[in-house]
């Protein structure tokens, strides 16, 4: 899995906030509007970096789309509402796969919900392929 600079919506950002949206400090310029995703499938990719902290809180990563820049943004695709004691440190909070037909402008929100955050830090990114580590059991042994 490929991570590009151009398609980082945010990087180790802070997500300690009141309940609300989280704005990504950046927002991805598509070019033309409606043709993201066709003939490729692209992925919305989100972890914490360090972990959320905020008793009863939790934490979604919202996919937006918008003709302009800085107005009108909707939610396009959402990850899982996780909540503070499965969002620690290098937490996956989304792998989801990118709709077609978006607008212009595509933006991610880390939609704080339940309770004030006080620390926690997450990155999103569009990637072409997820990453599909997965870790087994251990100490055993295969006869």
């Amino acid at each position: 899995m490929y991570i590009d600079t151009q398609e980082t919506f945010a990087a180790a950002q802070s997500v300690a906030a009141a309940a609300g949206d989280v704005v990504s400090t950046n927002v991805y310029d598509t070019g033309a509007a409606a043709d993201t995703g066709i003939g490729e499938n692209f992925y919305l990719l989100a972890k914490m970096n360090a972990a959320l902290v905020g008793a009863g809180a939790s934490i979604q990563v919202v996919l937006q789309t918008s003709a302009a820049e800085a107005t009108g943004y909707t939610d396009a695709v959402a990850g899982p509402v996780v909540p503070v004691a499965s969002a620690g440190a290098n937490a996956n909070l989304a792998k989801v796969r990118v709709p077609i037909g978006l607008k212009r402008y595509l933006r991610v929100v880390f939609r704080v919900s339940g309770a004030t955050t006080t620390a926690g830090t997450a990155s999103a990114y569009i990637v072409k392929d997820v990453e599909a580590l997965q870790f087994g059991a251990s100490g055993f042994t295969v006869a």
